[in-house]
């Protein structure tokens, strides 16, 4: 699936997140494709701005980093931004020092998606997403089912993947749902990340017969569409 090459969101997508009821904590999925090594740098020009911006209204990042598998999905790089609220998302727009630095971002990606998930529970506080290991990766799921049926067979796949993942050492950290979409190729409607303690305990647990089943009898028979990224985290320099 080809991302979409808007890379900022339309006046009619942000109004539609406005109206939002604002009682939860939002999670702001980035998936950014730069435009070569020089957009690669405007876009870090860009996020030295927001990143304080972000901190300022209680945001932060709780994950970020880089496409592993650059087959699997055509993403440079993703990016899970915390916001206390609706409101400090939307705040930011408005300051002047932000939409100044929207001038590299523009510049800077050749594709986004934008995408705004919360948790199911209402879950408030988010904790940041740690790396234990310079093995360890964390697999981006973005979920599209084939309707009520297509859920419950994704579902019917993750009895078996769950059990999986813990066998390789690995863990669910977010389970997301949509929210609003702000910019996109289409309609999304979980977001899950999974860690595991390397691309080849990934790569092994897929090859086996068990999950090829599961993936076989459910998993495939359930989604509509959906992006798999396998990433490595961004470690502060």
């Amino acid at each position: 699936m080809e991302p979409t090459k808007n890379v900022n969101p339309a006046a009619s997508d942000i109004e539609a997140f406005r109206q939002q009821p604002d009682d939860d904590a939002i999670i702001m999925l980035n998936l950014l494709r730069f435009n070569g090594e020089e957009g690669r740098w405007r876009y870090s020009e860009y996020a030295k701005v927001s990143g304080q911006e972000i901190s300022e209204r209680g945001g932060r990042v709780i994950y970020s980093g880089g496409n592993l598998v650059p087959q699997s999905a055509p993403w440079d790089s993703v990016a899970l931004v915390y916001y206390p609220r609706r409101d400090a998302w939307l705040s930011m727009q408005d300051s002047e020092a932000y939409q100044a630095a929207i001038e590299d971002r523009t510049a800077g990606l050749s594709a986004r998606l934008l995408y705004a998930f919360r948790s199911p529970t209402g879950l408030q506080s988010f904790d940041d997403i740690p790396s234990n290991d310079d093995r360890e990766i964390a697999v981006v799921n973005l979920l599209r089912y084939r309707g009520d049926e297509g859920k419950a067979e994704y579902e019917r796949y993750g009895q078996t993947a769950s059990g999986l993942i813990r066998d390789t050492g690995g863990e669910v950290l977010l389970y997301l749902e949509a929210d609003c979409a702000l910019v996109t190729d289409g309609d999304w409607q979980n977001l899950i990340l999974v860690r595991y303690p390397s691309l080849e305990d990934l790569l092994n647990m897929v090859q086996g017969e068990t999950w090829k089943a599961a993936d076989r009898d459910h998993r495939q028979k359930g989604m509509a569409a959906t992006i798999a990224m396998p990433t490595k985290q961004h470690r502060p320099r």
